[in-house]
């Protein structure tokens, strides 16, 4: 699994390297600003270069798109075709080429993991990365979700006999790391998701979260692999369905899985059959109430 490199970023001698207390940006020729790409992602052109299909990429495709004219570069298990918007980055051409044909969600978050880049090349989307479950043997606990593929993706795993893998239309979910934080995402496919519908609930190694899609609730119930803080933080992105929970690690290690299945984990079935949880969510740093 990739984790974010050690080595500085921006390079020394990247347009892009802080000189002088903030992070530079490169002069962009004129007609090139956000406002021109915004115009451009409403011109209704095709800037995937696929006609609007989605589709499932491997790596071995992703490694051939890597060059300025033909660039394509995933970001938490999503690839986008960036060529379009080659000459509207503000960090210039040569820091999007550093993630050309490869996973780019470790550069991203380091230099600016801010950026609503799912807004700003939603028209750039080509699809998701390929990935292969992978399927225990039987339902022991000391199976360990490991990542087999690029950063941000994770295998699906059948723990239940009413799984979300099921129906094509449910929620899934993947996750990645920092030295210091572990991100867990989860993709609901639905835009009227909001933060009232997560609920979170932490303890004594558990983790679980429930997302309320509709009259159904989505599952993920784990034993972590590892230790974290008390203090996480929950973000929602309406637009694509999307939730973001972020967990602090208590110790700055490298995560080798996120942890082993529990009981109805990734699970999506109607909210009557759910049960209850006893910990709510808030939109910023939040402890346990329960």
């Amino acid at each position: 699994m990739l984790n974010v490199p050690s080595q500085s970023f921006p390079t020394p001698s990247s347009q892009q390297r802080v000189t002088s207390g903030g992070r530079s940006k490169v002069p962009l020729k004129q007609g090139r600003s956000l406002m021109d790409w915004i115009r451009v992602t409403k011109s209704g052109k095709d800037l995937t270069g696929l006609k609007g299909r989605l589709s499932e990429v491997t790596e071995e495709e992703l490694k051939k798109h890597n060059k300025k004219d033909d660039c394509w570069i995933c970001i938490r298990g999503f690839v986008y075709n960036v060529s379009p918007y080659m000459e509207y980055h503000p960090g210039g051409e040569d820091e999007l080429m550093r993630a050309a044909g490869s996973d780019g969600t470790d550069l991203f978050d380091q230099v600016h993991r801010w950026v609503n880049y799912e807004s700003m090349l939603k028209e750039c989307l080509v699809g998701r990365m390929a990935v292969k479950p992978i399927v225990p043997k039987d339902h022991r606990t000391d199976y360990c979700e490991e990542k087999r593929v690029l950063n941000g993706m994770l295998p699906e795993i059948q723990v239940t006999d009413k799984l979300a893998t099921e129906n094509p239309s449910s929620p899934s979910y993947d996750w990645f790391q920092t030295d210091s934080l572990v991100t867990i995402v989860i993709y609901t496919k639905q835009k009227a998701i909001s933060l009232d519908s997560v609920i979170v609930d932490h303890q004594d190694g558990s983790f679980r979260a429930e997302t309320i899609v509709k009259d159904c609730s989505y599952l993920i119930h784990l034993g972590l692999s590892h230790e974290v803080q008390e203090d996480f933080s929950v973000r929602v992105v309406e637009n694509v369905g999307k939730v973001e929970i972020v967990l602090k690690k208590r110790e700055n290690t490298s995560w080798k899985c996120l942890g082993h299945p529990l009981e109805k984990h990734n699970s999506f079935i109607p909210k009557k059959d759910a049960g209850m949880l006893c910990c709510y969510v808030n939109l910023m740093l939040m402890k346990l109430l329960c």
